[in-house]
């Protein structure tokens, strides 16, 4: 037609629902076919050990080196090839080096690296599969012995290299022994002069701070005495004034002082009787006002007395200025002996000072026969030289005695074993739910494939009112349905059953080749022991 009828997705679901028969025998094929694959895979049973690599690394680059020796050697053509031949794995064996490259790929070794190390391995998995799970089991013993091998290789080496070291450590404690005579008197001389120079030093910066110091008090000394003589002359100038001056004018104060005394008791009985006459005894107010009425009465007989008079004349401005300047001139004397004392204490120690002195002790040369080869030669970089070499030993002297035997317990292996290769109890492949899940989406797909492929041949034809309308442009006004009689009915029929008995003999023909087809590409076996 030139040109095909877009479908919708109600129209695909409805080819789909159409084709049901179809799908349906393709799944049932696929599903049937995958089972007998699935069922005829055998069990595998897996064997693990786990290996951790000593935290105590004594020299990382040999150590590294050994660690690639152990790897290498466990997947190794002549190691596996021996396991091979001792369990009569792959049975019967056409091509040996095929066969060791298929056990390769079966050995999961895998390698956990440390994030502080710069990559150095912290611990291996060693896992194999096998349909007998005792030999499964015997093969992963088999790989991690080498790590055991290992371990006894560092330990000889370890030792070896420790009393290597021991002797190295010796003949450097003895020449490090004679090159030390050499600088002790040096050193000694040396530090007696920095000691006494030390001293020289603080005794100057020490006279300077009390000179200082001095100078400062001094001058604190000069102003206090300047101020006290000018404090006392203004006393003497106060006293006369205080002596001189006319009795305070207190008549008057004193008369509206006791005039104000007077109002105020006559306002306060007032107040009693009217709370009096209102209220019990007991009110809070009356009370209050019975208490400021005895102070009342009580300051009056003062001021009837004299007492007020003589109060006012002794609070007067001019004494009060005169007690003011004696009270200041009582602190500046009492500064001023503070100062004496501080001046007194300070010549005292540099008096200390300047008699004590400091006469610097040097200590002589241990023999005559000791040279002084002094700083920066070159018996100084020599034995600068040997420390450094001698602290290095000391070091891995230390690092290597974590891998030897002691009395306090055996040594640390550079390979522990944490978990020894296990006896497995269950299969741990192949899982047949998942895989039949997996036959079942490859069944469905397959079936949508064939609908579609059905389908292929009505894209391009007119087949119903739809195709009319898209491809000629004209709407179907009415449909006439198909009319057959009974011997033509009987007939499709007939041929409907031959067809579908046909498509049935058809899918018990392919179960067993598309099994034969599963088996040979090996999909569930791979997907199996994933």
């Amino acid at each position: 037609m030139g040109s095909f009828r877009p479908r919708g997705l109600a129209e695909c679901l409805q080819i789909l629902w159409r084709r049901k028969s179809l799908i349906a025998l393709i799944i049932v094929i696929v599903l049937a076919a995958a089972a007998v694959v699935i069922i005829r895979m055998p069990r595998l049973y897996e064997s693990r050990a786990l290996i951790v690599v000593s935290g105590s690394i004594y020299d990382k680059t040999a150590n590294g080196a050994q660690v690639a020796a152990v790897t290498e050697q466990i997947t190794s053509r002549a190691n596996l090839e021996a396991l091979i031949q001792r369990y009569n794995l792959f049975a019967p064996i056409t091509k040996m080096d095929a066969t060791v490259a298929q056990f390769q790929k079966e050995i999961k070794f895998e390698t956990k690296y440390r994030s502080d190390s710069q990559g150095f391995p912290e611990s291996f998995t060693v896992s194999y599969r096998h349909t007998d799970p005792l030999i499964a089991k015997q093969v992963v013993t088999d790989l991690v012995a080498v790590f055991d091998k290992a371990n006894t290789t560092l330990e000889k080496q370890a030792a070896e290299e420790a009393k290597r070291i021991k002797g190295e450590i010796a003949d450097l404690e003895a020449k490090l022994g004679h090159a030390s005579s050499q600088r002790i008197a040096s050193a000694v001389r040396s530090s007696a002069a920095s000691r006494a120079a030390g001293a020289a030093e603080r005794q100057r910066s020490e006279r300077n701070a009390i000179s200082s110091s001095l100078e400062d008090l001094k001058d604190r000394q000069f102003a206090l005495v300047t101020q006290i003589a000018e404090q006392k002359r203004l006393i003497a100038q106060q006293q006369e004034v205080v002596r001189t001056s006319p009795p305070p004018a207190d008549d008057s104060r004193a008369n509206s002082s006791y005039g104000a005394l007077l109002k105020r008791k006559a306002d306060l009985e007032s107040q009693i009787q009217e709370y009096s006459s209102k209220f019990t005894d007991k009110y809070p107010k009356l009370l209050q006002a019975r208490e400021q009425l005895a102070e009342v009465n009580q300051r009056i007989a003062q001021a009837g007395t004299g007492g007020d008079q003589s109060r006012v004349a002794a609070t007067s401005p001019a004494a009060q200025e005169l007690r003011n300047l004696e009270r200041e001139l009582s602190r500046m004397e009492t500064d001023l002996e503070v100062v004496r004392r501080e001046i007194d204490r300070k010549q005292q120690t540099a008096s200390g000072i300047s008699s004590g002195g400091f006469a610097p002790s040097y200590i002589p040369a241990p023999a005559a026969s000791v040279v002084d080869p002094g700083p920066g030669s070159s018996a100084d970089y020599g034995s600068e030289g040997l420390r450094e070499r001698y602290t290095s030993l000391l070091r891995r002297e230390d690092a290597l005695r974590e891998f030897q035997p002691s009395t306090a317990g055996p040594a640390t292996p550079f390979f522990q074993m944490v978990d020894k290769p296990n006896l497995p109890e269950s299969p741990a492949a192949p899982i047949r739910s998942k895989l039949m899940l997996i036959a079942l989406v490859i069944a469905l797909m397959g079936g949508v494939i064939a609908a579609a492929a059905a389908e292929a041949r009505r894209i391009s034809m007119i087949y119903d009112e739809r195709d009319v309308n898209y491809f000629l442009g004209v709407p179907v006004v009415a449909l006439i349905p198909e009319m057959l009689t009974n011997p033509e009915r009987v007939k499709a029929g007939r041929q409907r059953f031959k067809r579908r008995l046909r498509y049935l003999a058809l899918g018990a023909a392919s179960v067993p080749l598309l099994a034969f087809l599963l088996d040979a590409t090996r999909i569930f076996q791979i997907l199996g022991s994933k």
